[in-house]
């Protein structure tokens, strides 16, 4: 057999965890996978992250359109014009006079 078939031969049968330079790598090796699985999980969460600012992006978007929609529409209803024209359908109309002020004095 040659000595790549010698090799895997050994890794399929696990002997090669035997070797004495194995076992001293060993906790190395553990403490690399370690460090490995913590940036992956970081860079998931970060990514997750990423996605949740751009849908509050998109939220914040939405709600300043909606604002600003409802801010021009009231602006609307309260001219003077609007106002009259509202009223003038319950009968009211403006004053062609300016209003006065009534003083009450206390005996």
């Amino acid at each position: 057999m040659s000595k790549t078939g010698s090799a895997i031969a050994d890794i399929v049968r696990g002997s090669f965890l035997g070797n004495e330079r194995i076992t001293k790598l060993l906790p190395f090796a553990v403490y690399v996978t370690f460090l490995a699985l913590v940036v992956i999980y970081y860079s998931h969460s970060a990514d997750r992250k990423v996605h949740r600012i751009n849908a509050l992006r998109t939220e914040v978007d939405e709600l300043k359109s909606e604002y600003l929609d409802t801010k021009t529409r009231l602006m609307q209803l309260g001219l003077e014009s609007t106002v009259e024209d509202r009223v003038a359908e319950l009968g009211l109309k403006t004053s062609e006079h300016p209003p006065i002020e009534l003083v009450v004095e206390n005996d």
